[in-house]
């Protein structure tokens, strides 16, 4: 009698946890108890005052496909966010972690990684850090075409959307006379 009791009061337990792994597990662009707000600069700075990060700290703001994303940097570490257009206005979100870059023995370090905007669209990002200070900006080559990207912040990211696969992106980094050290990565961490 006593491990049907047991049984009993374990089903509805099992379903409860069941459902909260399935709920926790769906993948939100936005908070559900992120506010709404009337502007996307309303949406911005109530999103970097939640992520502790100040104005100060973005590095810039691009336009992907009509859908905002601000790259920013909290203590060193490389976040991006975005505001999510919707019928009831603007609101905050980060849909992915923050990047931190370390390295001692390395003059730059690169990664690509995808963040996913509020309506489903994959971004692929190239990000990096420079530790040295003689470089003054990266070269980025793929799809027969070249992009300067300047080093910002207090950090000194270098970052960009792209729509190649990062492994078929080549990153060479400027030295402040203008000339390209030697050593371009292609597609990996350096």
């Amino acid at each position: 009698m006593i491990k049907i009791q047991t049984r009993l009061v374990m089903v509805p337990v099992v379903l409860y946890v069941i459902c909260l792994l399935i709920g926790c597990s769906r993948a939100t662009s936005a908070s559900p108890g992120s506010p709404w707000f009337h502007s996307a600069e309303q949406a911005v700075e109530y999103g970097l005052h939640e992520e502790q990060v100040e104005l100060s700290d973005v590095l810039t703001t691009i336009t992907v496909d009509g859908e905002e994303l601000i790259f920013y940097e909290k203590y060193g570490a490389f976040g991006v966010g975005g505001v999510n257009e919707g019928s009831r206005g603007y609101q905050w979100y980060r849909s992915s972690p923050y990047r931190n870059f370390q390295g001692e023995d390395t003059p730059y370090m690169t990664g690509g990684f995808t963040v996913q905007t509020a309506k489903g669209r994959n971004v692929n990002i190239l990000a990096g850090k420079v530790f040295d200070p003689k470089i003054t900006s990266m070269t980025v080559k793929g799809n027969n075409e070249a992009q300067v990207l300047s080093v910002t912040g207090h950090s000194r990211f270098f970052f960009m959307a792209h729509q190649s696969p990062f492994s078929e992106l080549e990153v060479t980094p400027v030295l402040g006379g203008g000339g390209s050290q030697d050593g371009g990565t292609k597609g990996t961490n350096r």
